[in-house]
Protein backbone atom coordinates (compact mmCIF):
# COMPACT_ATOMS: atom_id res chain seq x y z
CA UNK A 1 0.00 0.00 0.00
CA UNK A 2 1.69 3.32 -0.90
CA UNK A 3 0.35 6.93 -0.97
CA UNK A 4 -0.62 6.68 -4.74
CA UNK A 5 -2.70 4.32 -3.80
CA UNK A 6 -4.76 6.69 -1.51
CA UNK A 7 -4.44 8.92 -4.19
CA UNK A 8 -5.67 7.20 -6.86
CA UNK A 9 -9.24 6.23 -4.67
CA UNK A 10 -9.55 9.40 -4.06
CA UNK A 11 -9.12 10.86 -7.09
CA UNK A 12 -6.15 13.46 -6.24
CA UNK A 13 -2.69 13.55 -6.79
CA UNK A 14 -0.06 12.25 -4.41
CA UNK A 15 0.53 15.90 -3.38
CA UNK A 16 -2.67 16.56 -2.14
CA UNK A 17 -2.82 13.69 0.02
CA UNK A 18 0.97 14.54 1.06
CA UNK A 19 -0.34 18.24 1.82
CA UNK A 20 -3.26 16.83 3.62
CA UNK A 21 -1.49 14.07 5.85
CA UNK A 22 1.06 16.33 7.00
CA UNK A 23 -1.17 18.72 8.00
CA UNK A 24 0.10 21.50 5.47
CA UNK A 25 -3.22 22.02 3.57
CA UNK A 26 -2.40 25.93 4.89
CA UNK A 27 0.45 26.00 2.04
CA UNK A 28 -2.34 25.16 -0.77
CA UNK A 29 -6.11 25.95 -1.20
CA UNK A 30 -7.68 22.24 -0.52
CA UNK A 31 -11.30 22.26 -0.25
CA UNK A 32 -13.25 20.21 2.94
CA UNK A 33 -14.84 17.93 0.50
CA UNK A 34 -11.23 16.84 -0.98
CA UNK A 35 -10.10 16.25 2.69
CA UNK A 36 -13.19 14.58 3.34
CA UNK A 37 -12.06 12.05 0.37
CA UNK A 38 -8.51 11.55 1.20
CA UNK A 39 -8.67 10.64 4.69
CA UNK A 40 -11.88 8.39 3.73
CA UNK A 41 -9.34 6.86 1.09
CA UNK A 42 -7.08 6.23 3.81
CA UNK A 43 -9.42 4.84 6.79
CA UNK A 44 -10.76 2.07 3.99
CA UNK A 45 -7.52 1.17 2.47
CA UNK A 46 -5.80 1.11 6.10
CA UNK A 47 -2.38 3.26 4.71
CA UNK A 48 -0.12 3.96 7.45
CA UNK A 49 2.74 6.04 6.09
CA UNK A 50 6.58 4.80 6.46
CA UNK A 51 8.70 7.47 7.64
CA UNK A 52 11.88 5.77 6.91
CA UNK A 53 10.56 5.37 3.48
CA UNK A 54 9.39 9.00 3.17
CA UNK A 55 13.05 10.08 4.74
CA UNK A 56 14.77 8.29 1.94
CA UNK A 57 12.26 9.82 -0.78
CA UNK A 58 12.27 13.16 0.74
CA UNK A 59 15.93 13.08 2.02
CA UNK A 60 14.69 15.00 4.80
CA UNK A 61 13.66 13.63 7.96
CA UNK A 62 12.02 16.29 9.77
CA UNK A 63 13.97 15.92 12.87
CA UNK A 64 17.15 18.00 14.60
CA UNK A 65 19.26 16.63 16.74
CA UNK A 66 20.18 18.40 20.35
CA UNK A 67 23.80 16.87 20.86
CA UNK A 68 25.51 17.83 24.10
CA UNK A 69 29.39 17.09 24.97
CA UNK A 70 28.28 14.68 27.58
CA UNK A 71 25.27 12.80 27.18
CA UNK A 72 24.71 12.36 30.32
CA UNK A 73 24.34 16.14 30.94
CA UNK A 74 20.67 15.09 29.69
CA UNK A 75 19.70 12.91 32.93
CA UNK A 76 20.67 15.90 35.20
CA UNK A 77 17.76 17.97 34.41
CA UNK A 78 19.46 21.01 35.48
CA UNK A 79 17.52 24.38 35.34
CA UNK A 80 19.32 25.66 32.19
CA UNK A 81 18.69 22.09 30.15
CA UNK A 82 15.22 22.28 31.27
CA UNK A 83 14.53 25.70 30.50
CA UNK A 84 16.74 24.80 26.87
CA UNK A 85 14.85 21.81 26.34
CA UNK A 86 11.51 24.36 26.61
CA UNK A 87 12.50 26.98 24.23
CA UNK A 88 14.10 24.30 21.72
CA UNK A 89 10.88 22.14 21.99
CA UNK A 90 8.19 25.19 21.37
CA UNK A 91 10.72 26.18 18.00
CA UNK A 92 10.44 22.58 16.96
CA UNK A 93 6.61 22.48 17.52
CA UNK A 94 6.10 25.43 15.26
CA UNK A 95 8.62 24.58 12.91
CA UNK A 96 6.60 20.99 12.63
CA UNK A 97 10.12 19.75 13.15
CA UNK A 98 11.17 16.55 16.12
CA UNK A 99 13.59 16.65 18.30
CA UNK A 100 16.04 14.17 19.30
CA UNK A 101 17.99 14.25 22.17
CA UNK A 102 21.05 12.56 21.00
CA UNK A 103 22.83 9.71 23.43
CA UNK A 104 24.08 7.77 21.65
CA UNK A 105 27.39 8.76 20.25
CA UNK A 106 29.12 9.70 22.43
CA UNK A 107 32.60 9.09 23.00
CA UNK A 108 36.32 10.07 22.67
CA UNK A 109 36.27 9.44 18.52
CA UNK A 110 35.40 12.88 17.06
CA UNK A 111 35.06 11.09 13.72
CA UNK A 112 33.36 8.02 14.99
CA UNK A 113 30.69 10.26 16.81
CA UNK A 114 30.38 12.96 13.62
CA UNK A 115 29.30 9.92 11.26
CA UNK A 116 26.55 8.93 14.08
CA UNK A 117 25.64 12.35 13.74
CA UNK A 118 25.34 12.76 10.11
CA UNK A 119 23.79 8.73 9.38
CA UNK A 120 20.38 10.12 8.36
CA UNK A 121 18.34 10.26 10.95
CA UNK A 122 18.48 14.04 11.58
CA UNK A 123 18.60 17.02 9.29
CA UNK A 124 20.81 18.93 11.47
CA UNK A 125 21.34 19.42 14.88
CA UNK A 126 21.90 22.04 17.71
CA UNK A 127 25.98 21.40 19.47
CA UNK A 128 26.91 22.29 22.82
CA UNK A 129 30.32 21.48 23.22
CA UNK A 130 33.30 22.53 24.85
CA UNK A 131 35.61 24.95 23.05
CA UNK A 132 38.05 22.65 21.80
CA UNK A 133 35.77 20.08 20.85
CA UNK A 134 36.42 19.48 16.92
CA UNK A 135 32.95 17.44 16.07
CA UNK A 136 31.71 21.35 14.80
CA UNK A 137 34.63 21.30 12.32
CA UNK A 138 33.85 18.16 11.22
CA UNK A 139 30.53 18.81 10.27
CA UNK A 140 31.40 22.08 8.76
CA UNK A 141 33.85 20.63 6.41
CA UNK A 142 31.03 17.80 5.59
CA UNK A 143 28.73 20.72 5.04
CA UNK A 144 26.34 19.16 7.40
CA UNK A 145 23.80 22.04 9.18
CA UNK A 146 24.47 22.88 12.54
CA UNK A 147 24.28 25.92 14.90
CA UNK A 148 26.79 26.37 18.41
CA UNK A 149 24.64 27.05 20.96
CA UNK A 150 25.29 28.80 24.90
CA UNK A 151 28.90 28.90 23.71
CA UNK A 152 31.13 30.37 21.02
CA UNK A 153 31.96 28.67 17.49
CA UNK A 154 35.69 28.35 16.82
CA UNK A 155 35.42 29.47 13.42
CA UNK A 156 33.46 32.62 11.81
CA UNK A 157 31.36 30.07 8.70
CA UNK A 158 29.65 28.24 11.71
CA UNK A 159 26.58 30.17 12.87
CA UNK A 160 26.20 29.87 16.58
CA UNK A 161 24.09 31.82 19.67
CA UNK A 162 25.25 32.21 22.37
CA UNK A 163 25.38 35.17 25.37
CA UNK A 164 27.92 38.12 26.07
CA UNK A 165 29.45 35.60 29.51
CA UNK A 166 32.56 38.38 29.73
CA UNK A 167 29.85 41.18 30.19
CA UNK A 168 27.82 38.83 32.43
CA UNK A 169 30.75 37.86 34.40
CA UNK A 170 31.24 41.97 35.31
CA UNK A 171 27.91 42.53 35.83
CA UNK A 172 27.81 40.00 39.06
CA UNK A 173 31.36 40.92 40.05
CA UNK A 174 30.17 44.44 39.81
CA UNK A 175 27.03 44.34 41.67
CA UNK A 176 29.26 42.66 44.68
CA UNK A 177 31.64 45.47 44.56
CA UNK A 178 28.78 47.98 44.64
CA UNK A 179 28.00 46.67 47.88
CA UNK A 180 31.24 46.97 49.18
CA UNK A 181 32.45 43.87 48.63
CA UNK A 182 36.26 43.11 48.33
CA UNK A 183 37.12 39.74 48.84
CA UNK A 184 34.88 37.65 46.39
CA UNK A 185 35.32 33.73 45.28
CA UNK A 186 34.96 33.26 41.66
CA UNK A 187 33.48 29.61 41.59
CA UNK A 188 34.59 28.89 37.92
CA UNK A 189 33.20 26.15 35.40
CA UNK A 190 35.68 24.29 33.44
CA UNK A 191 38.57 25.51 31.51
CA UNK A 192 36.95 23.84 28.56
CA UNK A 193 34.03 25.90 28.60
CA UNK A 194 33.81 28.82 26.74
CA UNK A 195 31.16 30.33 28.41
CA UNK A 196 32.84 29.68 32.00
CA UNK A 197 36.27 31.27 30.74
CA UNK A 198 34.34 34.10 29.80
CA UNK A 199 32.86 34.80 32.95
CA UNK A 200 36.01 34.23 34.80
CA UNK A 201 37.60 36.89 31.92
CA UNK A 202 34.48 39.13 33.57
CA UNK A 203 35.02 38.67 37.31
CA UNK A 204 38.79 39.59 36.44
CA UNK A 205 37.97 42.19 34.93
CA UNK A 206 35.49 44.00 37.05
CA UNK A 207 38.22 43.45 40.17
CA UNK A 208 41.05 44.99 38.74
CA UNK A 209 38.53 47.92 37.47
CA UNK A 210 38.52 48.41 41.22
CA UNK A 211 41.84 48.13 41.68
CA UNK A 212 41.95 44.78 43.51
CA UNK A 213 44.06 42.00 41.93
CA UNK A 214 42.17 38.72 42.60
CA UNK A 215 43.97 36.42 44.69
CA UNK A 216 44.78 32.79 43.46
CA UNK A 217 42.85 31.26 46.41
CA UNK A 218 40.01 33.44 45.46
CA UNK A 219 39.14 31.30 42.41
CA UNK A 220 38.40 27.96 42.89
CA UNK A 221 37.50 25.27 40.08
CA UNK A 222 33.62 24.04 40.52
CA UNK A 223 32.28 22.34 37.86
CA UNK A 224 29.12 21.07 38.71
CA UNK A 225 26.84 20.74 41.71
CA UNK A 226 28.54 16.91 42.57
CA UNK A 227 31.86 18.41 42.19
CA UNK A 228 34.14 18.18 45.30
CA UNK A 229 32.83 21.60 47.72
CA UNK A 230 36.54 20.76 49.89
CA UNK A 231 38.41 23.67 48.96
CA UNK A 232 35.68 26.13 49.27
CA UNK A 233 35.03 24.96 52.78
CA UNK A 234 38.55 25.20 54.12
CA UNK A 235 38.70 28.52 52.00
CA UNK A 236 35.63 29.84 53.92
CA UNK A 237 36.66 28.82 57.01
CA UNK A 238 39.78 30.89 56.59
CA UNK A 239 40.45 33.54 59.41
CA UNK A 240 40.91 35.70 55.88
CA UNK A 241 37.35 34.75 54.59
CA UNK A 242 36.12 36.17 51.72
CA UNK A 243 32.64 38.30 52.05
CA UNK A 244 30.99 37.05 48.27
CA UNK A 245 30.73 34.54 45.74
CA UNK A 246 30.27 34.68 42.10
CA UNK A 247 29.35 31.24 40.69
CA UNK A 248 30.13 30.48 37.66
CA UNK A 249 26.22 28.51 37.61
CA UNK A 250 22.77 28.35 39.47
CA UNK A 251 23.10 25.00 40.59
CA UNK A 252 26.66 25.24 41.78
CA UNK A 253 25.61 28.55 43.34
CA UNK A 254 22.97 26.41 45.04
CA UNK A 255 25.44 23.99 46.31
CA UNK A 256 27.56 26.89 47.95
CA UNK A 257 24.64 28.09 49.66
CA UNK A 258 23.89 24.68 51.03
CA UNK A 259 27.84 24.73 51.94
CA UNK A 260 27.72 28.09 53.88
CA UNK A 261 24.62 27.21 55.68
CA UNK A 262 26.65 23.84 56.96
CA UNK A 263 29.65 26.48 57.75
CA UNK A 264 26.58 27.92 60.13
CA UNK A 265 27.12 31.36 57.74
CA UNK A 266 24.62 33.53 57.08
CA UNK A 267 23.45 34.14 53.74
CA UNK A 268 24.15 37.17 52.61
CA UNK A 269 24.35 38.68 56.34
CA UNK A 270 28.03 37.24 56.47
CA UNK A 271 28.29 35.48 52.66
CA UNK A 272 26.90 37.11 49.40
CA UNK A 273 26.05 34.78 47.00
CA UNK A 274 25.55 35.40 42.56
CA UNK A 275 24.91 32.78 40.53
CA UNK A 276 24.51 32.35 36.59
CA UNK A 277 21.26 31.70 34.36
CA UNK A 278 18.44 33.00 36.44
CA UNK A 279 16.69 30.08 36.02
CA UNK A 280 13.39 29.31 37.64
CA UNK A 281 15.05 27.69 40.71
CA UNK A 282 16.75 30.91 41.87
CA UNK A 283 12.94 32.42 43.36
CA UNK A 284 12.76 28.92 45.27
CA UNK A 285 16.05 29.26 47.04
CA UNK A 286 16.28 30.66 50.79
CA UNK A 287 17.23 33.46 50.54
CA UNK A 288 16.00 33.89 46.67
CA UNK A 289 19.27 33.51 44.65
CA UNK A 290 20.69 36.98 42.51
CA UNK A 291 21.86 35.84 39.60
CA UNK A 292 22.69 37.18 36.01
CA UNK A 293 20.20 36.27 33.63
CA UNK A 294 21.00 34.87 29.75
CA UNK A 295 17.66 34.30 27.91
CA UNK A 296 18.08 30.45 27.81
CA UNK A 297 14.01 30.18 26.23
CA UNK A 298 14.99 32.97 23.39
CA UNK A 299 18.66 31.53 22.76
CA UNK A 300 16.84 28.08 22.48
CA UNK A 301 14.54 28.81 20.17
CA UNK A 302 17.31 31.42 18.28
CA UNK A 303 18.89 28.54 18.11
CA UNK A 304 16.33 26.33 16.43
CA UNK A 305 14.85 28.56 13.78
CA UNK A 306 18.22 29.44 12.48
CA UNK A 307 18.97 25.84 12.38
CA UNK A 308 15.95 25.24 10.44
CA UNK A 309 16.83 28.21 7.74
CA UNK A 310 19.98 26.61 7.11
CA UNK A 311 18.56 22.87 6.67
CA UNK A 312 16.00 24.62 4.08
CA UNK A 313 19.19 26.10 2.51
CA UNK A 314 19.22 29.68 3.89
CA UNK A 315 22.35 31.73 4.60
CA UNK A 316 20.70 33.69 7.68
CA UNK A 317 22.52 36.62 9.22
CA UNK A 318 23.97 37.28 11.21
CA UNK A 319 26.35 34.32 11.61
CA UNK A 320 26.81 34.89 14.92
CA UNK A 321 23.44 36.06 17.22
CA UNK A 322 24.53 37.34 21.04
CA UNK A 323 22.16 37.85 23.33
CA UNK A 324 23.06 40.87 26.20
CA UNK A 325 22.90 39.40 30.15
CA UNK A 326 21.43 41.17 32.87
CA UNK A 327 21.11 40.61 36.58
CA UNK A 328 18.17 39.36 38.45
CA UNK A 329 18.67 41.12 42.12
CA UNK A 330 16.79 38.76 44.26
CA UNK A 331 17.61 38.77 48.43
CA UNK A 332 21.17 36.95 48.26
CA UNK A 333 23.46 39.84 48.26
CA UNK A 334 23.99 41.88 51.16
CA UNK A 335 26.58 44.89 52.02
CA UNK A 336 29.99 43.75 53.31
CA UNK A 337 29.49 45.94 56.33
CA UNK A 338 25.88 44.99 57.06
Amino acid sequence: MTIADVARKAGVSKVTVSYVMNGREGKVRISDETRRRIWEAIRELGYRPNAVARALTQRRTHTIGVVMQYAAIFGGWSGFILELLHGASHEAIDLQYDLMMYTGAHGDDAEHEANAVMDGRIDGALLLRDIDDPLSDILADSGFPHVVVFTRARRPDVYSVDCDNVQGGYLATKHLLGLGHRAIVHLRGSSRSAPALDRWHGYVQAMREAGIEPEERWVLEMTAPLSDATPLVELMRSRHRPTAIFAWSDDVAIRAMQVLRDLGLRIPEDVAVVGYDSTEVCNHTDPPLTSVRQPIYEMAREGVKTLVRLIEGERPHPVARIFEPVLDIRRSCGSASS
